[in-house]
């Protein structure tokens, strides 16, 4: 019955050596193996913080990115706006050039009208003149002065425009 009873010695010397052996690793594999899981520990919360500061920093340059966004789009329909404004006065401004150049040919039209209807009833009046110095010789059968033929013919005519009755 060797196996039930423990052997002392043999007790001993393991509890000794096992005593040495945590002692041995206290001494030499503890502090360094906590220390470095210590780091690792303090390596991963740096990391993970430092991606939770980014991933903020993100989110500001997303937020500010948007907002200026936002502020490209309202100056780009400002300057939509101001190009459609500054067309419709263009247009404006080539209708009312139209308008005048328009009016400006209908009344220099309306001069050269009445300047040529001045100069036919000036040539209407000399031919009248004309015909009724060839008929008034006709009729007297002699030929009277041209220039008194003219200037009586000139008065009859000048009487009856003022009178209203005539040509």
């Amino acid at each position: 019955m060797d196996f039930v009873t423990p052997n002392i010695t043999n007790l001993l010397t393991t509890a000794v050596g096992f005593a040495l052996f945590v002692w041995v690793l206290a001494k030499f594999a503890w502090g360094p193996i906590l220390n470095l899981l210590d780091a690792r520990r303090q390596k991963i919360e740096g990391d993970y913080a430092a991606a939770e500061k980014n991933l903020a920093d993100a989110d500001q340059l997303k937020g500010e990115f948007e907002s200026k966004l936002a502020d490209i789009k309202s100056i780009e329909r400002e300057r939509v706006q101001e190009a459609v404004k500054r067309g419709e006065g263009i247009a404006g401004g080539i209708v009312d050039k139209a308008r005048h150049d328009a009016e400006a040919t209908v009344a220099k039209a309306e001069q050269e009208i009445e300047i040529e209807a001045h100069k036919a009833q000036l040539e209407l009046r000399d031919s009248v003149v004309a015909m009724a110095i060839g008929a008034a010789e006709k009729v007297i059968g002699t030929k009277m002065d041209d220039a008194m033929h003219r200037k009586l013919i000139v008065e009859y005519i000048d009487e009856l425009d003022k009178t209203g009755s005539g040509a």
